[in-house]
This record gives C-alpha cells, structure tokens and sequence, in this order.
C-alpha cells in the first residue's frame, strides 16, 4: 500500500508540472511593437507580426520587407502560502498570526518574446506571401529549494516556438483574406520535492521527507490561422482571425530521488510521463479609425475557448502501479480588451509614430487550480511605444506593465494546498527593428 500511494503522489506530482496557460490563453499576445506599444494590431496589422496576429492584414506590406522583434518580460511578484493540514512537520518557518508563511518572491522569473518574419509582395497590391519563426511562449521561474514553496516548485520553465508560413490575397480594395500554416514544439521542465502525505497516509518510511521529482516532456503540433482584413473606407480598416485549436502530445522522463532521510537515500525511480494538452480555439478581432491625419484610434478584443479545458489526461510508464491520472480543470473561457492611440505624420516630426493604449485581460483559470508552476492571473496593463522611419529602416521600441489582480485562494484542490495571498506585476520592453529589401 505505501508503495501504491508513492506511485500516486508521483503521479500528482507529474500532472500538475503541465504546460502553464497565462492569463489571456496559452500564447502570450505581446509581440511586435505595434501592439506593444499601441495595444491595438489586428485591425491594421501595418508590419509583418500580422503573421502573428492577423495574416490577412500582410497585404499592407508592401515590397519585400525582414522584421524582428525582441521582447523581454521581466515578473515581480510575491506571494504568502497559507499553511495546511501537518504543513508544520514539513516547514520549519513559522506562520504569523493569520495562519501564512512569511511571503516569498522567485529569484528568477522572466521571458522572451522573439520574432523573425520576412515578407514579399509578389503579385502588386494583390498577393503577398511570408514567413516567421517566433516564440509565444518562453518562460520559467525558481524559487529557493529551502524555502516554503518546494512542495509547489523549484525550478520549471515552459518555450514553445513555432515556425509559419502566411500568405494575404486582396479579393478587391476593400477586402482581403490571410492564412497561415505551421508547427508548434512544446518543451517543458519541472523540479519540485514529491509532498509525502497522500490521502493522509505518510509514505515518508519510503521515500523520506522530501523525494526530488524532475520532470521533462516535449512535443510537436500542427497550427493554423485563418485572418480577414477590410477597409471599407480610407479612415476605417477592421480585421478579425481564428487560430485552430491544438492539441499536443508532450512526453518525456521522469525521475524521482528519494530524500537523504530515506531508508534507501538516493534511490531513484525512472519512468515516462505522456501528457495531452490543449491549446484552444482563439479569436481576435478589432477596428482602427483615423480620427484626423495624424491620429489613429484602435481596439480589439480577443477571446480563447478554454471552456474545452474540462481536464487533464496524464499516461505514465515505468512507475510502479500507476498508469493514468485524469485531474479536473474546468477551466472557463478568457478574454481581452484593449484599445490605443496613435500620433504619426506631424509636420515637426514626419518619420515619428507616437503609441499608447491600455488592457484588460481576464485569467481562464479557476483559483482553486491554480499552482506556482502555472499560475494565470487577471490583469491590467498599459501600453507605450514608438517608431521611427529613416531610409528603408523603420526602427521601434516599446514598454508594457502589467497589473496582476492575485486572489487571495482559500479553497485550493492541489497537494499540497495553494492556498495564498499576494501581489504581481509586469514589465514587457520591445525593441524592433523593419527593413525594405
């Protein structure tokens, strides 16, 4: 039985180190400065991240162009972890008067947003083809192994590029349609300490207090996106997509080393870990109107289906006596609102393109699932940026911040509990940099 329940804490422990889904979906939608600094990119996508956000809007490209964009997002948050039931024989800090460990904050939590996209223009004003190597999803935090968290997590990181090829066709001045085709590698790490209560039997005669669980999978998906682009007048453009849902496969090894208290210190458990994960229907739209020749106003709205993510399907090998673990989700779908400003073509500043603009994005995920290695909060951010054009080369860069809205969890289903109060924040800087070839 003792050997049963470590296999079924393993397994727990596998399943939860999934692929995180941040707030507003899995892809992060900070790419280009374009929508960085205006916050409003799929009604007139104007450089070639169209193939990013909206593939019809690269008939606005014209010639042939080479894009790229690189983004850094730098997380500062903190967080105070309620304790459990028997937590004090496991953690040795001691809880204030509320019941919560002193709050912590990861030594490191970042990511990187980089794009590549080159475009061509090979039917005139009419058929124009691309491609674009780029990464929606790039990142990872850790935390102290000592501290209270390393039930939670570690160490863990998600990068997820994704390699495609577009192309936009103007069906007649005021319409154009845009796909795009590629694949998708998902790659995964985890490292966190196994929690040796489960269903409230000890199994620590086992496997000792604090067995270490690592943890990698990856796996390859296709992905597509389908985008239409309007301009029923010369002041108004509108634009909308639909990205595909995917489902990927993600596999790798798994290893479980018992803890320096065991009866057998060191003694590993190997095995492989195949897990099914969603990434859902998404759709974006929005509309830009040029107020006066020299300003712009934009916003869009983007939605992600998650309410698909019901559960979580894990098929483990080589652990013994587990084979499968479903965990529920129950996710519900999320969504974004934004809008900005544009100032351009000023007679003191002609080359000079002014942005800012600002965010709503509502998180997917239920408080009660939500864990250190995954977390997805609702947030607000602003937005600011520039571009400036000088011979062939138009030059960008931008600042986005993010507010996080934590809750404060007090009903979490993980083991253990993750149960907490805090706060976050965000800073997203892009630079780009667009060539006429």
């Amino acid at each position: 039985m003792t050997r049963k329940l470590v296999a079924v804490a393993v397994a727990v422990a596998v399943h939860v180190m999934g692929p995180p889904a941040r707030a507003g979906g899995f892809s992060i939608p900070e790419v280009g400065v374009r929508r960085t600094g205006m916050a409003s990119i799929v009604g007139r996508p104007d450089d070639p991240s169209a193939i990013y956000h909206n593939p019809a809007g690269l008939v606005l490209s014209r010639g042939w162009k080479l894009y790229l964009s690189a983004g850094l997002s730098l997380l500062h948050t903190s967080f105070a972890l309620h304790t459990w039931d028997q937590s004090d024989k496991f953690i040795a800090d001691l809880p204030d008067s509320d019941g919560y460990y002193k709050a912590i904050k990861p030594s490191r939590a970042y990511g990187v947003i980089p794009l590549v996209a080159a475009t061509g223009e090979i039917i005139p004003d009419r058929l124009v083809i691309g491609a674009s190597v780029f990464v929606g999803n790039a990142q990872g935090a850790k935390f102290s192994e000592g501290g209270v968290t390393h039930y939670h997590l570690i160490d863990g990181y998600v990068v997820a590029p994704q390699a495609v090829v577009a192309a936009a066709y103007r069906l007649a001045p005021s319409l154009s349609l845009g796909a795009s085709a590629g694949v998708i590698n998902i790659r995964i790490h985890g490292e966190r300490d196994v929690f040796p209560i489960v269903n409230g039997a000890d199994i620590q005669s086992l496997t000792g207090k604090s067995p270490r669980l690592l943890l990698d999978g990856s796996g390859w998906a296709p992905t597509w996106m389908l985008g239409v682009f309007g301009q029923p007048t010369s002041r108004l453009t509108w634009g909308a997509s639909l990205t595909g849902r995917v489902d990927a496969t993600l596999s790798g090894p798994v290893n479980v080393t018992y803890s320096q208290d065991a009866p057998v210190p060191g003694d590993m458990l190997n095995g492989k870990q195949t897990t099914n994960q969603l990434l859902p229907w998404a759709l974006f739209a929005g509309a830009n109107f040029d107020v006066t020749p020299h300003v712009e106003l934009g916003a869009e709205a983007r939605y992600w289906l998650y309410r698909q993510y019901k559960e979580q399907d894990t098929e483990i090998t080589g652990i013994f006596l587990v084979r499968s673990l479903v965990t529920t989700k129950n996710y519900h779908d999320s969504q974004e609102f934004s809008g900005g400003v544009r100032v351009h073509g000023l007679d003191c500043a002609p080359a000079l393109d002014l942005m800012a603009g600002a965010q709503y994005d509502h998180s997917p995920a239920p408080p009660s699932t939500i864990t250190f290695d995954s977390p997805s909060f609702s947030h607000i951010g602003l937005h600011s940026g520039a571009r400036y054009a000088w011979d062939r080369y138009r030059f960008g860069a931008s600042y986005v911040h993010y507010w996080y809205d934590v809750p404060t969890i007090t009903d979490s289903i993980t083991s253990p509990p993750t149960n907490i109060k805090g706060s976050g924040s965000n800073n997203i800087f892009t630079l780009s940099i667009e060539a006429q070839l």
